[in-house]
This record gives C-alpha cells, sequence and structure tokens, in this order.
C-alpha cells in the first residue's frame, strides 16, 4: 500500500478519539453487522476506485447489498471524481449515501452528482490528502539543509497520462520533456524520469526528496467530464488502432470540443510532501487549493512554458530555493491547518448535526460491547488457527514427500 493511502484511510482510527471498525468487504460482510447502529458509515476511496471496471464494481455492490441495512449516517469520500461518476451516482443513491467529501470545487458539484441521480443532501470540498502527523515526525525533522548535502537540483516522477484526461492531463508528462531538453546544455542535475519503472513509493519517495533542493510538480486531476466512461473507452480503443496519434488528433476524433467541460485540478499530497522535507517547488501556474501562493510557496512556471529559462535560474539559486523551502515549511506544516487530525475534525464537524441521537442508546452500547469483545478474540484467535492450519499442511506435505521417497527407495530396492 502507498504510504498516502495508509495515511488517508486510517487517519479517522488515528486522529478521531473515536471507536472505529474497518470492514474489508473482500473478506465478506458479516450479517450481525446489521444489528448494529453506528453513528457514521464511511465509504471511502479504496472502495470506490473499483469503479475503475464498471462490471466487477456492479458485481462488487450486489455482493455488498446487506451493507443498505447497515443504521447509521452514510458518507463516501471519493476521489478521481472525473470519470464513471454515473454508476457511483447509482450507488450513493442505492445505499442511502447523504453526505459526499469531494476534490469538486462547489461550482462542479451539480455538475458530477446532479442530486435527481445522487440523493447527495450535502457536498463538502477537501483535498486528496492531508500531513500526516506520523509522517512528519519520522521524516519531517530529519529534513537535511539545502547546502552541498542534497545531490540532486532537480527531481521529478510522472508518467504520460491517457489522453481522456484532456490537455490538463499532459502536463506532467510535458514537464519532464521540457526541462530535460532546456537542461541540456546547462551545469545542473536533474533527475527526471516519466518511466513508470523508475515509479519512487512509500519511504524511497521521501528519501529521494530529500536528495533534491527542487522538485516540479502541478496540480493533480483532470479537465474532461466523463460520466458514463464512454470518452474513455473510445480514446482506449482509438490509441490501440493508432499508437503514435496525438492528442490533437485524438481529441478530434473521440471528444471534439469536451475537453475543458470539468474544471478538477487539485493539491495533492505531494505538494504537502515537499513542504515537509523542505524541498523547493517549481509548480505550473494553478490554484492548488488556495494553499500554495506563487513566489511565496514556489517557483511559477507559466503554462505557455515562456519563464521555463527564469525558473531554471531560479532553481540554481541555492539561498532563494531554501527561503522559498523555509517559508512552506513554516506555513503549510507548521501551522498545523492542513494535517490529517484537522481534516477528521472538520469531517466529524460537518455531520455532527446530521447524526440521529436515539432516546434509549442503553441497547446498542451494549451490543457495541459484545462486538468489541469478539474482535479483540478473533484478533487473537484468528492467526494463531491460521498458523496451526500452515503447521498441518506443512506436516501433510512433510507426509507426501517421505511416502514418495518410500515409494521410489522400494522400487529401487
Amino acid at each position: 500500500m502507498r504510504c498516502t493511502i495508509d495515511e488517508h484511510l486510517f487517519c479517522f482510527k488515528r486522529y478521531s478519539n473515536e471507536d472505529c471498525f474497518y470492514l474489508n468487504i473482500f473478506s465478506g460482510i458479516p450479517s450481525y453487522i446489521t444489528k448494529l447502529r453506528f453513528d457514521v458509515i464511511i465509504y471511502h476511496y479504496t472502495f470506490t476506485a473499483m469503479k475503475w471496471n464498471t462490471n466487477e464494481f456492479k458485481m462488487l455492490l450486489s455482493s455488498c447489498s446487506l451493507l443498505k441495512k447497515i443504521a447509521g449516517h452514510k458518507i463516501a469520500i471519493p476521489q478521481d471524481e472525473y470519470v464513471h461518476s454515473d454508476i457511483i451516482n447509482d450507488f450513493l443513491s442505492d445505499f442511502g449515501v447523504k453526505t459526499v467529501f469531494t476534490c469538486l470545487t462547489e461550482t462542479e458539484y451539480e455538475k458530477v452528482y446532479p442530486k435527481s441521480k445522487s440523493g447527495l443532501e450535502n457536498l463538502y470540498t477537501v483535498n486528496t490528502g492531508y500531513i500526516d502527523e506520523d509522517a512528519f515526525r519520522k521524516i519531517g525533522t530529519n529534513s537535511l539543509p539545502m547546502h552541498s548535502v542534497r545531490p540532486i537540483d532537480i527531481g521529478y516522477r510522472a508518467r504520460k497520462l491517457p489522453y481522456w484526461l484532456g490537455s490538463h492531463g499532459l502536463i506532467k508528462s510535458e514537464l519532464t520533456k521540457r526541462f530535460l531538453k532546456v537542461s541540456e546544455d546547462d551545469e545542473i542535475n536533474i533527475d527526471a524520469s516519466n518511466d513508470p519503472q523508475k515509479a519512487l513509493i512509500g519511504t524511497s519517495w521521501y528519501k529521494f526528496l530529500m536528495n533534491c533542493r527542487v522538485v516540479l510538480g502541478c496540480e493533480g486531476g483532470a479537465s474532461i467530464h466523463d460520466p458514463a466512461g464512454i470518452i474513455k473507452e473510445s480514446v482506449e480503443n482509438y490509441v490501440r488502432q493508432h499508437p503514435n496519434s496525438t492528442f490533437g488528433e485524438v481529441e478530434k476524433k473521440c471528444f471534439a470540443g469536451m475537453d475543458g467541460n470539468l474544471v478538477l485540478f487539485a493539491l495533492s499530497p505531494r505538494h504537502f510532501e515537499c513542504c515537509i522535507t523542505k524541498t523547493c517547488q517549481a509548480l505550473i501556474e494553478g490554484d492548488y487549493g488556495g494553499v500554495l501562493k506563487p513566489g511565496i510557496h514556489y517557483i511559477e512556471i507559466k503554462k505557455d512554458w515562456s519563464n521555463i529559462k527564469e525558473v531554471l535560474d531560479k532553481c540554481k539559486d541555492m539561498e532563494y530555493c531554501e527561503k522559498i523551502a523555509e517559508k512552506a515549511f513554516n506555513d503549510i506544516v507548521l501551522s498545523g491547518s492542513f494535517t490529517y487530525s484537522e481534516f477528521v475534525k472538520f469531517v466529524l464537524s460537518k455531520i455532527d448535526k446530521a447524526i440521529v441521537e436515539e432516546k434509549d442508546d442503553f441497547n446498542n452500547k451494549h451490543v457495541f460491547h459484545i462486538f468489541k469483545i469478539h474482535l479483540t478474540l478473533l484478533n487473537i484467535f484468528e492467526p494463531l488457527f491460521i498458523s496451526l492450519l500452515r503447521i498441518r499442511k506443512f506436516f501433510s506435505r512433510l507426509k507426501k514427500f517421505s511416502l514418495s521417497l518410500l515409494n521410489t527407495a522400494s522400487l529401487n530396492f
């Protein structure tokens, strides 16, 4: 699991001071769960991400129909909302989800989640990720100064995104090409790649950041809304038949006049990770959730690439880069305003009013007490049971192997 997924998924358990229970639907849904009344049921983006294969997602929802019967206020925190929003709206309506915490800005709410289809009562804008306090304690305090100890002047990792994301999706891979080309005759050490094989995850990504003085970047997201996934399918089929086709050609054939029908540009966890490691950022001009400011928290790269030489000169200025990185660290990280604990507080504050408190709560507390004992015993004995099964399997294989040796020996005899 990527660090960003782990941090997002378990933030409620780590920072809410509430009793949190995680249900992995692939392990099955116990029927007794419908006897419990939860305050909140959260559908995480690791659940809604199954939409990428619509047929599998439909089968999954069918197998999870028991979840409809769970009592409590139901919310969802989806991501990648630019595609397959139709099937997500069907899910939200069918499963009784009333509140969504979205990466969209308010102007795009109705476009992606029309109330007539979703049945939603509330939508709130959040970031795709936040600063994890544990990660900051482990990594941020060990950040290295820029002077001489960071061997990479400019670092970056990206991949070529599919054309069905729109023109916004081209920026990530274009950043690599532009900076590698402009630096060919320059004495500057650039470690940038679009090769998926060179992707860095987990702690290796943080180590990479701490070895870079400057990291390139842009807002995540897409500039096309594809509610049924038709554009995605059309583009994939066309590119399969015409592997050398350009974006302009594919746009003309598959989604003419549709690029820009959605504004979903989001601040990503990568930006916060750079702030934690005191790594200066050189970013394509954008809003960045109103959090990062150009010339203050990052070096701005114009979308038309007109100032790329100027940006390169600023990247060479070690003192200037260090000043930018330090400012971002102080304003973004040390302020504590963009942490997962703040995200959890925000979510809970928005749904507090929606949580219905029953007059007689004694029975529910009693059932939950039994539920906790059940889970505790399960956590203790399940690993032991699995270990015993493995031991049994081992001896079974050993027995078969011994018998085969005996048979071979007797035949030879």
